[in-house]
């Protein structure tokens, strides 16, 4: 009756431990090169950036009622090429005012308590500096409050970010996506999308296919992953991942891998029988 007893506790502890696993690590992140948002307003694939845009946010945003926070300058001047690309998230993407929030540098700095602020949005998406209006204002408080950001994440919240490359001078000598440290690495350049290739778990996970990927342009690629999943590759190479995506729990060097559910229940397994086996020996 007592084997009976420590088996049935071990399964229980087996499904909590894989309760746990499913739901306590949910932070979701995507970050790319591209930056769709603006070019589901202007370029010559339009279609493909909105798909590409839309996948997104909507994965950083997962199932929460909760509005986005909008990084983006609203009053820095605006480069030739350049827009401030807001408005393309209701005209061109569909999304309803109430589904976001705009803030630039300014509102930023003016928070007192980031980790609190935070909790009022479901997601930070973060504009591009090329065409979008993100700048050096609105990157350096980001990049300050990176903890505070990761912990944000780690506790449900989502990220989304555009391509980071400086092609207009907005964003100056900031680290690129420092927000996210030790996390990615990302490399500046100015490519248009010709070959570009969604890998598997791109395809998957987002459903999205190569024309997708292709027929604007790119400003950035990752040099480096965290362990994050590639989402797609610059002319199929696969030393330049443009996109990455992640959903689980990070650390300061990267993503926190959490033992599978099957490994789980081994675990609990072998505890059942570490139990029986004392129990015999005490016999």
């Amino acid at each position: 009756m007592r084997q009976i007893r420590l088996i049935i506790a071990a399964l229980l502890l087996s499904a909590a431990l894989i309760s746990v696993s499913a739901t306590a690590f949910a932070g979701r992140i995507f970050v790319t090169g591209h930056d769709p948002i603006w070019h589901s307003n202007f370029g010559s694939n339009a279609a493909g950036a909105t798909n590409l845009a839309q996948a997104g946010i909507d994965f950083a945003v997962g199932s929460s009622a909760l509005p986005f926070l909008y990084v983006e300058s609203i009053t820095a001047a605006i480069p030739s090429g350049n827009a401030r690309t807001e408005p393309f998230l209701q005209s061109a993407l569909g999304y309803a005012a109430a589904d976001y929030q705009v803030i630039d540098g300014a509102g930023l700095s003016a928070v007192l308590d980031m980790a609190a602020f935070l909790t009022g949005f479901s997601a930070i998406v973060v504009a591009s500096d090329h065409g979008g209006m993100l700048t050096a204002a609105e990157l350096s408080v980001l990049n300050a409050n990176s903890a505070t950001i990761l912990d944000f994440l780690n506790a449900g919240g989502g990220l989304y970010a555009e391509a980071e490359s400086n092609a207009k001078g907005l964003i100056g000598a900031e680290t690129r996506f420092g927000f996210l440290p030790f996390l990615v690495s990302s490399a500046d350049f100015q490519a248009a999308e010709t070959g570009n290739t969604v890998t598997a778990f791109g395809a998957s996970q987002f459903g999205l296919v190569n024309s997708d990927v292709n027929g604007n342009f790119s400003h950035n690629y990752f040099s480096s992953t965290g362990g994050m999943d590639v989402v797609d590759l610059f002319n199929n190479d696969p030393t330049r991942p443009l996109t990455l995506a992640f959903d689980g729990r990070i650390g300061d060097t990267g993503v926190i891998t959490v033992p599978e559910p099957g490994t789980l229940a081994l675990l609990g397994i072998g505890l059942t029988g570490m139990g029986l086996a004392r129990r015999r020996k005490k016999a």
